[in-house]
């Protein structure tokens, strides 16, 4: 089969990658930090399974192996699903690795817990956490900053942007760049156009929001309380706002553009694999973020795609999310071996060009945009402007807790008929206990 133009630019731009990491980096060998051991030594890393992201650290593994001759790094691959709780019982335990892969908004709790070890500011060259700082975009490393310091490196932050299928909209006439819905109201006006039933079978659904894990869930209804002007939780995190006015009226454009435009109970979405709907056409317009963009390519959807900026209440006052995944250092681990474990995330994270070819992950520096595979990427200017008018996904010790309360409530809701008032003052109760704790 003949690749696109694009595909051969991304094609030459991987292999240039991996040209780079068997060199091990222009100058990166002779860098060695102060306090790194001269004897063998092995250090662990755990990370969640994606495909691409797996074979990617695998390879990064086998080039560091070729500029640090004496270190092992021996990997530890768990699903999605599973590794938050992996990684606090490890943590907890002391059994846990030297590199943590999670969630982003989970390090409030681990620092909180006194696991996490601050950036080793020699490893990466920076004379101070405030000089660090500068080498990312404006916000970046918020996810993973307390009290002045660094404690979490974050290796992609996804923009969650609006998947249109092409041809879904040429079946109904419709223009994906022209007729992409820009308010929530043209999205339930494209629900009628796009929407199609078979007796008592949805077929195709003109747009869903996610319901295949609570996570998910949040990433959806977040940006839509701030859209209304609200928020979930104070800026100290010791008050929730989950049944406020603004969260109220979240939840119920929830459901009457789910009433319009989709069908919960029609799907095959996991958390394993969030875009499956979309990808097998089920669904015309679906939000994820810039990561999927080569499984949707390797799909029957092919190119044959559009993103658009996620739609608005308000589109003068734009909100868009943006959320990662970050890796951390245990603070329980030798210190000699502490110093290894920055120096492989530095390592890891030194080509952010070769993490947007390679897992089409966007690391938050500076200069990422201007990059050959950036500009080569599809549609990467529309997920940089749902980046600009984000926040990250909500940060707190008791992030997992909240986002489960509201999932639950958004799923009485929609699964259940209840009033959003009433459900989301069941899921106010249940957060509010858990502050309390």
């Amino acid at each position: 089969m003949k690749k696109s133009k694009l595909g051969r630019t991304l094609s030459l731009a991987a292999t240039a990658a991996t040209l780079s990491l068997i060199a091990g980096g222009s100058g990166f060998a002779a860098d060695i930090p102060a306090g790194f051991p001269k004897e063998n030594v092995t250090i662990e890393i755990w990370w969640h399974e994606y495909g691409p992201f797996t074979a990617y650290v695998k390879e990064l593994i086998a080039a560091y192996k070729t500029v640090r001759p004496n270190v092992t790094v021996n990997p530890v691959v768990t699903s999605s699903g599973d590794i938050a709780q992996k990684v606090a019982v490890g943590l907890a335990t002391g059994t846990g690795p030297h590199i943590v892969d999670a969630d982003a908004s989970f390090y409030e709790l681990y620092y909180n817990k006194g696991v996490l070890e601050p950036l080793n500011l020699g490893v990466f060259g920076a004379k101070s956490y405030d000089e660090f700082l500068t080498r990312y975009t404006p916000g970046g490393l918020a996810a993973g900053t307390f009290g002045g310091k660094v404690y979490a490196l974050p290796y992609q932050g996804n923009s969650m942007s609006l998947f249109i299928n092409n041809k879904a909209f040429a079946a109904a006439g419709l223009d994906p760049v022209k007729d992409a819905p820009k308010t929530w109201d043209d999205m339930k006006a494209l629900g009628a156009k796009l929407k199609k039933v078979q007796g008592n079978r949805t077929v195709q659904k003109a747009f869903d929001y996610p319901y295949h894990s609570p996570r998910w869930e949040m990433q959806m209804f977040q940006p839509l309380v701030e859209q209304f002007g609200g928020k979930l939780l104070s800026d100290d995190g010791k008050t929730a706002y989950v049944n406020s006015a603004e969260a109220v009226k979240a939840l119920t454009l929830w459901r009457d553009v789910t009433k319009v435009a989709g069908d919960p109970k029609t799907t095959k979405n996991t958390s394993s694999n969030p875009n499956q709907d979309f990808i097998d056409g089920l669904t015309a317009m679906w939000t994820t973020g810039p990561w999927a963009t080569a499984q949707i390519r390797a799909s029957a959807v092919k190119d044959d795609f559009t993103v658009a900026s996620w739609p608005q209440v308000d589109p003068k006052k734009p909100h868009t999310i943006v959320y990662g995944w970050a890796w951390g250092v245990n603070k329980a681990k030798p210190e000699a071996e502490k110093v290894v474990a920055w120096d492989f995330i530095k390592f890891m994270l030194d080509k952010p060009s070769e993490w947007l070819a390679k897992a089409a992950f966007v690391q938050p520096v500076k200069g990422v945009s201007e990059t050959a595979v950036a500009k080569s990427f599809p549609f990467f200017d529309v997920h940089m402007k749902d980046v600009a008018t984000a926040s990250w996904y909500l940060r707190s010790e008791f992030s997992s807790e909240i986002g489960q309360a509201v999932g639950r409530a958004i799923e009485r809701t929609i699964y259940d008929g209840a009033d959003p008032k009433a459900s989301l003052d069941q899921a106010q109760a249940e957060v509010d206990k858990v502050l309390k704790k």
